[in-house]
């Protein structure tokens, strides 16, 4: 193998190594759905927004909800810092946060309704990582399950927004097909083969 080889191939491997660690850690993703949906706010949530005269939208987080996440006894939905896509606070949030301090904030929920009154917190762990979460009314956004279709292993999307200054969330509920949804669709396309 000739020299000029032998540097691509371990720069090949340097480049899988680097990608094995952020995957490991949290900060990529490698799945289809990651790589291939393409990443904007759909435009009826962009149109409330916008309603409420909301500026600097930007994509906080995707995720997975987490049975946690979807417990009432925790009451909270749990934003690691590790997904975090963007900087979403200003300075003054981060010390209040850090002065282990709430933010208070709204909440276009996915059935597009504002809830207000939501508490944004930072909770920090032993292991020196720490979670943002929104908690306070949280439980009234995951219980309704009928209004926003929010269950255990949804794919969301969280944006953030600002509405004269103040921090504001936008929840875009990407969906997972339940056990019956799945159910009902197959039984649908054998219908009309």
């Amino acid at each position: 193998m000739g020299e000029r080889q032998m540097e691509v191939h371990r720069s090949s491997l340097d480049v899988l190594a680097r990608a094995s660690l952020l995957v490991s850690e949290g900060l990529l993703s490698l799945s289809p759905t990651a790589q291939t949906r393409p990443i904007e706010l759909p435009s009826i949530f962009w149109d409330k927004t916008l309603e409420m005269h909301g500026q600097g939208v930007m994509l906080v987080l995707e995720k997975r909800l987490r049975a946690t996440d979807m417990d009432p006894n925790q009451g909270r939905l749990s934003i690691p810092k590790l997904q975090v896509r963007a900087d979403f606070l200003s300075g003054e949030e981060v010390r209040t946060l850090d002065n282990k301090e709430a933010i208070t904030v709204s909440l276009i929920e996915p059935c597009l309704e504002v809830r207000h009154g939501l508490q944004l917190k930072k909770w920090n762990y032993q292991s020196g990582t720490f979670s943002y979460v929104l908690i306070k009314q949280w439980n009234a956004v995951a219980r309704r399950f009928e209004r926003n279709s929010l269950e255990e292993n949804s794919l969301v999307q969280l944006w953030s927004f600002r509405v004269d200054g103040d921090l504001c969330f936008c929840l875009v509920n990407l969906g997972a097909p339940s056990a019956a949804a799945a159910a009902a669709a197959a039984e649908h396309m054998a219908a009309h083969e």
